[in-house]
């Protein structure tokens, strides 16, 4: 009797070791899965159907760079400036290169050859568009702060902005000369396809290509004159010193 108590306790402990086992085991991938599952991005759809949009197509002959390096927008083979915000332009390194096909969603401009792009798909079929997370901050570019970069050769094409206004030069070897609205127009002469065009100023110089504000300009460096930054800060205090709060004429600044 004795023998028959001592099986039945073994075999109803061995029962419940397994039972345990059992239920450990998936508890743990229960646990494991979960991260794998949080970690899964939110997929934010686009507010505005695009497919109405005019679309272009071309071959991508350089990106367009911001004096501080980010992607502003794209120059395609036939001439085409294609320009858009900073979310979408952060992302097109990574749906195409240069030498590429690629197409564009987007209003194109009325009398210059620019489009104003809402939506990119390139050569694998990756297509990224312009969405805003909502409540996200707008990214702002401080005044280029670096070592001069001089740029020298021969002016491909005028650099536009996505409002159709000549604020720089596209060089034949692809950098980017920026020199602001009103001393583009008050330059033009000297801004001419074809026209060989010395310049010196802050900026970057790398892998996606070369982009500067230009403090200096000229035909060459003999003719170079200096010119306001296209990114200087407007006249007056800076911000955080001591006359930034003072109001000009006010008795406090009397």
């Amino acid at each position: 009797m004795d023998i028959h108590r001592r099986s039945s306790c073994r075999l109803l402990a061995g029962v419940l070791v397994a039972g345990s086992l059992v239920a450990g085991g998936a508890h743990a991938a229960t646990k494991s899965a979960t991260p794998a599952a949080a970690a899964a991005p939110a997929q934010v759809a686009p507010v505005f159907d695009m497919a109405p949009l005019p679309v272009t197509t071309g071959q991508l002959a350089q990106f367009i760079l911001t004096s501080t390096g980010q992607v502003s927008g794209l120059l395609l083979a036939d001439g085409t400036q294609v320009f858009c915000p900073r979310e979408l332009g952060d992302s097109l390194p990574a749906i195409v290169r240069p030498g590429e096909q690629v197409s564009i969603s987007g209003l194109k401009g009325a009398a210059r050859p620019i489009v104003r792009a809402y939506a990119v798909t390139g050569p694998r079929g990756r297509r990224i568009a312009d969405v805003r997370v909502e409540g996200a901050a707008i990214p702002y570019d401080s005044p280029s702060i670096g070592p001069d970069v001089p740029v020298d050769g021969i002016i491909l094409a005028p650099l536009y902005d996505m409002q159709g206004k000549v604020q720089g030069v596209i060089m034949r070897d692809h950098s980017i000369v920026y020199v602001g609205e009103t001393n583009a127009a008050r330059l033009a002469g000297w801004l001419k396809p074809g026209a060989t065009l010395h310049a010196i100023g802050t900026g970057v110089s790398g892998e996606r290509g070369t982009a500067i504000n230009a403090r200096e300009i000229g035909p060459d460096v003999n003719q170079a004159i200096h010119v306001e930054p296209a990114d200087a800060p407007p006249p007056g205090a800076f911000p955080g010193s001591a006359g930034y709060d003072v109001i000009p004429g006010a008795a406090s600044a009397e």
